[in-house]
């Protein structure tokens, strides 16, 4: 085996078995490197309860339009009962013999 192979399988085995780390003295940057690595954690656990909210509020946008539509119809038929009352109310006061119809309407076909 050449030098060069030698001096590859060296580095290899350094950079593997973690010696590496004791000959640069990046151990004594190991709690820096920790403190990066928790806030990573962090920016990630952040991001996705972030999402989770908008996704939420989205859900919540959707029911909110729901809930919207079934009032404005809700407002309809009740303005539309208040109306028929309040004809129902003059046709009283002018004592007229009007009733509400009791049989479903017919169609009436003409020759």
């Amino acid at each position: 085996m050449g030098k060069r192979a030698q001096n590859i399988r060296k580095w290899f085995v350094n950079i593997f078995s973690g010696d590496i780390i004791l000959k640069k003295g990046i151990d004594r940057q190991m709690p820096f490197v920790a403190y990066i690595f928790v806030l990573f954690c962090i920016i990630i656990a952040w991001s996705l309860y972030v999402e989770k909210k908008m996704v939420q509020v989205e859900r919540n946008a959707k029911v909110i339009e729901s809930l919207e539509i079934s009032s404005h119809q809700r407002d309809i038929e009740l303005v539309g009962l208040d109306q028929r009352t309040r004809i129902e109310a003059m046709l009283q006061k002018m004592n007229s013999r009007l009733q509400p119809p009791v049989d479903p309407a017919k169609i009436i076909k003409a020759q």
